[in-house]
């Protein structure tokens, strides 16, 4: 007997029920997981005055740099404490939520509307500052429609936004408003790479 006609009747039978089998366990459907980003991103929304500190790594081209770093938020004014970064011993990045202005150890001082580009011609430091504010919180930065994948608690995963992919490899429980938040992020734009480590948060 020819077993090619039976073969090919059970493998018609395996393809047409195999649909029904995978529909059997349900995925987190994107209605749930939008529900849960939507709460989550209301509550980071309200977390304006935090500080963050940990360890930060950039590798632009065939160069790099790393830093331990103290980031102190409080509406729109911003201090950064960058030490250790290019041999400078400490670098101040601060703002008022209108000027930056850029401290080194040595007293030289820069004042500029944008910190990425002040300290990438100030310092020769490239680091996306701006989106930082946000994107350390585990939000996206407003001005622009970004793509993002969250977890089945609305945890940002993956976050793609003016360029950059930032991805969110763990998160850290906190005791204020129930969230966990960013541990490791890792941002990628062409051939820059920023990674943090965030081994505190106060809130």
């Amino acid at each position: 007997m020819n077993p090619c006609p039976l073969f090919r009747a059970a493998l018609l039978v395996v393809v047409l029920i195999a649909p029904l089998f995978g529909c059997a366990i349900p995925p987190v459907t994107s209605s749930e997981a939008a529900t849960a980003w939507t709460a989550r991103q209301s509550r980071l929304a309200r977390l304006t005055t935090w500080q963050a500190e940990g360890r930060i790594g950039v590798v632009s081209g065939q160069e790099g740099w790393h830093a331990n770093f103290q980031w102190a938020q409080q509406g729109p004014s911003y201090r950064i404490d960058l030490i250790g970064p290019l041999g400078q011993g400490r670098v101040i990045v601060e703002s008022d939520g209108s000027q930056v202005r850029i401290q080194t150890q040595d007293g030289q001082h820069w004042t500029a509307p944008d910190a990425d580009a002040l300290l990438e011609q100030s310092l020769g430091v490239r680091l996306p500052v701006n989106g930082l504010r946000y994107w350390a919180r585990g939000l996206p930065e407003p001005g622009s429609t970004p793509t993002l994948q969250t977890d089945a608690q609305g945890r940002l995963t993956r976050l793609e936004q003016n360029g950059w992919v930032i991805e969110y490899p763990a998160y850290a429980p906190t005791s204020i408003l129930n969230l966990d938040l960013p541990e490791r992020i890792v941002a990628r734009r062409q051939d820059l790479s920023v990674k943090l480590v965030i081994e505190q948060w106060t809130l």
